[in-house]
């Protein structure tokens, strides 16, 4: 044969080796890519798991949170509505009290106008309802409350 066929036979043979071994190096690569991404998509769905496990006791923990709150908020209601019900009584009392001194004052042709205090106790006993309901009304909306 011809020495210059020779020549471009054996750079096309090698030629053709170097694209074979480029042909071999992309798929190698591919195989690396491949095996690289599946352990991330392990790692990811582990971390997953340990995600919805934390949000799980989060939720649980937020959950516990809200119903020892709201516990607390209708102690407090309880305990205020047993005060309002102390001062009911207390108002209660005092009209007793003003009445029997408007009764012992005629009884004596006295005005109960000129007993001491008299006057006050009468318009603090006129208000007091107003009052008492108002901070009733606060108390009646802790139950009401909603998050």
């Amino acid at each position: 044969m011809n020495p210059q066929l020779n020549k471009v036979f054996s750079k096309l043979a090698k030629a053709d080796n170097k694209t074979e071994l480029k042909s071999e190096k992309v798929e190698l690569t591919v195989v690396g890519d491949v095996t690289k991404a599946l352990k991330s998509m392990v790692a990811a769905e582990k971390s997953i798991d340990a995600i919805a496990l934390q949000a799980k006791k989060a939720e649980d923990k937020h959950e516990k949170a809200l119903l020892k709150a709201y516990s607390n908020s209708l102690d407090d209601q309880q305990n205020l509505n047993d005060k309002l019900r102390k001062l009911l009584d207390v108002s209660k009392q005092s009209k007793k009290v003003l009445e029997l001194a408007s009764k012992a004052a005629r009884e004596l042709g006295l005005s109960a106008k000129e007993i001491p205090g008299y006057n006050e106790l009468s318009k603090l006993i006129d208000e007091y309802p107003s009052n008492l309901n108002a901070v009733s009304d606060k108390v009646q909306k802790i139950s009401k409350v909603t998050i």
